[in-house]
């Protein structure tokens, strides 16, 4: 198999790299980035009874440690590919296939969480805050939103030269990145090669800063907003290069 070479047209984000993300994210640590958020959602009053939507789901990475640990949870996404794994992973979870910017789902969640900078891939406030009143209306009282982030500084300096590369399994990737200056967006061309062929898809992400996150949920009607660090959950700054935030 010969490898170098990006193909002339890329995919659309977050439809052929279901195929082999599960394999490339297999040493991220789903089930401490869970553990902490629940701890902290504990400590601003979550409801107990509450069922948990994990949103921006993907795969269901982080839907499985709220299954394995016995929560009622649900998983949204817009990817249709995406969902696709994680039904087979997890058939007796319910998954949605919708935007983050306008689900309408029959739930009332104690919960609702979203890991892995997805929400990095709303561009601009508008989708920031369509986003932030969908969970507000969806979450039941004294709910908890839950999230973590990729600063400016994070897109800026992410991976050494600004590449990614390797092998999961028998899959090859090359991700490259680069930081707009101009538009102060990140984006990455990922290109992967496996047993279903190559591809690439580009994706693209905006910074979201500890000041941007406040003002933005608060705009949105949440009256407590709390930006840490992990895992020390001490008060995040825009130096941070990722952050994680609980808002009420």
């Amino acid at each position: 198999m010969t490898y170098g070479t990006l193909p002339a047209v890329s995919d659309p984000p977050f439809s052929r790299i279901a195929e082999v993300y599960d394999a490339i994210m297999a040493d991220v640590e789903y089930g401490d980035w869970f553990d902490f958020l629940v701890s902290q959602a504990d400590q601003r009053g979550r409801p107990a009874h509450g069922r948990l939507l994990d949103l921006g789901c993907g795969t269901g990475n982080a839907t499985r440690p709220a299954h394995e640990r016995g929560f009622t949870v649900d998983g949204l996404d817009l990817s249709g590919a995406m969902l696709d794994v994680a039904r087979s992973k997890l058939p007796d979870v319910t998954f949605f296939e919708a935007d983050v910017c306008t689900f309408d789902l029959p739930h009332r969640y104690g919960l609702i969480y979203s890991v892995f900078d997805a929400l990095n891939n709303l561009l601009d406030d508008a989708a920031f805050l369509a986003m932030a009143r969908r969970v507000r209306a969806h979450l039941m009282e004294g709910g908890v939103f839950a999230f973590d982030a990729n600063t400016t500084e994070g897109l800026k300096t992410l991976w050494v030269d600004g590449r990614a590369e390797g092998w999961a399994g028998d899959v090859y990737y090359r991700w490259q990145h680069h930081f707009d200056e101009t538009t102060g967006f990140a984006s990455v061309e990922a290109y992967c090669d496996g047993p279903q062929g190559a591809f690439t898809e580009v994706h693209t992400e905006r910074p979201y800063d500890p000041s941007d996150l406040r003002r933005l949920l608060e705009q949105a009607g949440f009256t407590r907003v709390d930006v840490l660090r992990y895992p020390s959950a001490q008060p995040a700054e825009d130096t941070d290069e990722r952050v994680w935030v609980f808002a009420i």
